[in-house]
């Protein structure tokens, strides 16, 4: 592109006209006119022209001095200021008229600084009760005038579909009745006719629930229920739409451009990198996104990979964004004590047997090949095969190559998939095969003896709830078989149990005097997000773990946040077969506990400076584990 230097003659000689059309171009008109001024280049401006410079060099003002105001809110620094005192005062009585449920401080804090700002995120930790945070900042606003540029009376939730139904319950916990609510996805009795008809009714429900993927097939009747309709649009679990070149992040943030109030929910804001706070930012103020972040999308991705987190770049980042976001943090919960305990078991031997030959075949192979790391496949697939060889044997019937071909690593296997033998993976040996095939008939893996063990001596009698948590679908399954057979009832939340009976399960699960059942069996991947059961459930036994640390941490806050007693204690219960891999993932995983912790503490932070995708010192350290044992 020609440079403005160069054409210093052509301004000189001739008239060179810009034309301005779009009020969205302000920005470039003002960029324009500072070249101009910086090379000594003669210009004249239109009146139109100034008076549109003006009001923009106006609104910048007041957008600063905003900013400024809610960075004070943000950082509970306003006791100074008289008319925020006032806002603050004036927005608590609101509350205690409006809500039946006390907010907590924090809680409150938050909620006036969304509903100050209108626009804004909250990045609180699982568990602190963002849901009755935003309930807060709605009933304020809806509390406004009618002909307050702020009042809103709608509010329209995207989520995952296991968010819709805490949003409904957490609206009768607030506010004491049941909301007006139309879901709009998750159920395939709604009708497109009937989505419709509440997208274009005169008077509709005060509550819309959409998945993230639902946006784009009603997008335009969306935008235009939003044009008729003050709505509040929230995004939970917003790390999904962080990509700002995909569907789900394009969508949404065009619908943002014709909402009343915005509104970012996530725990993870920055999953994979600072680049993923840019899609955010652009939802909540989609007209001045660049100004709230101070750098485009590919600083971000460099600043991203800067080894320095305390780099000046990065803090001017954090305080370009400090006025539009509040975190809560794990340790400003001050939740009651939890008791984790590691209880080791002995492999029965049948298993015992089978452990050895896998492992002693796979242990000879990583030692042949001195450059083995978890991102081979094949590696991967050996790996899980111990996994389920120290949980239950039985599993190693399941066919892996076909779900590892299809990048499902997480062990939770289809049994539909067909099975390719690999000797690189199984032991070609007809008595092996057998009793894996009739492994059942041998004898019943300890695992699920001792988690039976636990439920008896410790929870049943007492007549307390728990949750099993399995990596592998198959375990899930067969556990609850066993317990059935010693007369245990356990109900399944997994990836195929439907949406509809999944509510069911939890709303009974968390209810304390319902005892039709005592024992939930459940997959992380299927119960990792939008999910309470502190109410009815204390106690957590982990059948098996895998490497993924956030998973790990977001199924333990599934019983452990905001609303128990202050003397009620959560336990944790992890099974570990002795002599195994069991030992390896445990002494791993507490390390990216200590380091996950850390980055927890952060305002804004960066999870992808724990790395999920390869786990090379797994074998690392099987190597040596098994060498002090063997």
């Amino acid at each position: 592109m020609t440079s403005l230097k160069r054409l210093e003659s052509e301004f000189t000689s001739h008239k060179i006209y810009v034309p301005f059309t779009d009020k969205s171009q302000i920005t470039i008109l003002q960029s324009l006119r500072d070249l101009l001024e910086k090379f000594d280049l003669p210009y004249r401006q239109s009146n139109s022209i100034n008076n549109e410079l003006r009001s923009y060099s106006n609104e910048l003002q007041q957008f600063e001095a905003f900013s400024t105001l809610a960075k004070q809110i943000r950082n509970n620094e306003f006791n100074d200021n008289v008319d925020l005192v006032n806002h603050f005062d004036n927005f608590q009585a609101v509350l205690s008229k409006s809500l039946v449920r006390k907010l907590y401080p924090l809680q409150l804090l938050s909620a006036f600084h969304l509903a100050f700002s209108q626009n804004a995120c909250n990045f609180a930790v699982p568990g602190a009760g963002k849901t009755s945070i935003v309930y807060g900042a709605y009933a304020y606003l809806k509390s406004l005038d009618q002909n307050n540029s702020c009042h809103v009376d709608k509010l329209m939730v995207i989520g995952p579909l296991s968010s819709f139904a805490p949003w409904e319950k957490e609206y009768k916990e607030c506010f004491g009745q049941f909301a007006s609510v139309q879901r709009m996805s998750g159920d395939l009795t709604i009708s497109k006719e009937k989505k419709l008809q509440h997208l274009y009714a005169a008077t509709p429900h005060e509550v819309s629930l959409i998945s993230h993927a639902g946006v784009d097939i009603l997008l335009n009747d969306i935008i235009e229920f939003l044009k008729r309709n003050k709505t509040m649009l929230v995004v939970d679990e917003a790390h999904r739409i962080k990509n700002p070149d995909g569907i789900w992040g394009k969508s949404i943030t065009e619908i943002s451009k014709y909402a009343t109030a915005r509104v970012i929910l996530t725990g993870t804001p920055v999953p994979n990198g600072f680049q993923d706070i840019y899609n955010l930012m652009k939802f909540i103020y989609p007209f001045k996104h660049k100004e709230v972040i101070g750098f485009h999308y590919q600083n971000l991705v460099d600043m991203t990979n800067e080894t320095d987190l305390e780099s000046p770049r990065i803090q001017q980042l954090k305080r370009n964004l400090s006025p539009y976001f509040i975190r809560i943090k794990k340790d400003d919960l001050q939740l009651p004590p939890v008791t984790e305990n590691n209880v080791f078991v002995n492999m029965n031997p049948i298993q015992r047997q089978l452990y050895d030959q896998i492992e002693s075949k796979y242990i000879k192979s990583f030692k042949k090949d001195s450059s083995a790391t978890f991102m081979d496949m094949v590696n991967k697939a050996k790996l899980i095969r111990l996994r389920q060889a120290s949980s239950n044997p039985l599993l190693l019937a399941k066919p892996l190559i076909g779900a590892l071909e299809e990048n499902d690593l997480n062990g939770d296997i289809d049994p539909n998939t067909r099975y390719t033998k690999n000797n690189e993976i199984f032991i070609d040996d007809a008595e092996f095969l057998r009793n894996i095939l009739n492994y059942y008939t041998l004898e019943t893996p300890v695992k699920f003896q001792k988690t039976l063990e636990i439920l008896l001596g410790k929870i049943i009698p007492n007549k307390e709830k728990c949750i099993v948590w399995t990596i592998f679908i198959q375990n899930a399954k067969d556990l609850q078989t066993y317990l059935l057979t010693n007369e245990i009832n356990a109900k399944l939340l997994i990836g195929e149990v439907e949406q509809k009976e999944r509510e069911i399960i939890i709303d009974s699960f968390n209810d304390p005097k319902n005892l039709d059942f005592q024992v939930v069996i459940a997959n992380p991947f299927a119960v990792a997000e939008s999910i309470s059961l502190h109410k009815g459930c204390h106690n957590a036994i982990y059948l098996e773990r895998d490497y993924n640390c956030s998973n790990f941490l977001q199924s333990k806050d599934r019983i452990h946040r905001v609303g128990l007693e202050k003397d009620q204690v959560t336990n944790y219960y992890y099974l570990i077969s002795r002599d195994s891999i069991d030992e390896v993932i445990t002494q791993k995983l507490q390390i990216k506990i200590n380091q996950m912790n850390e980055i927890i503490n952060d305002d804004i932070p960066l999870f992808s400076r724990i790395d999920e995708s390869d786990e090379t010192d797994i074998i690392t350290a099987l190597l040596d584990n098994y060498a002090a044992r063997v």
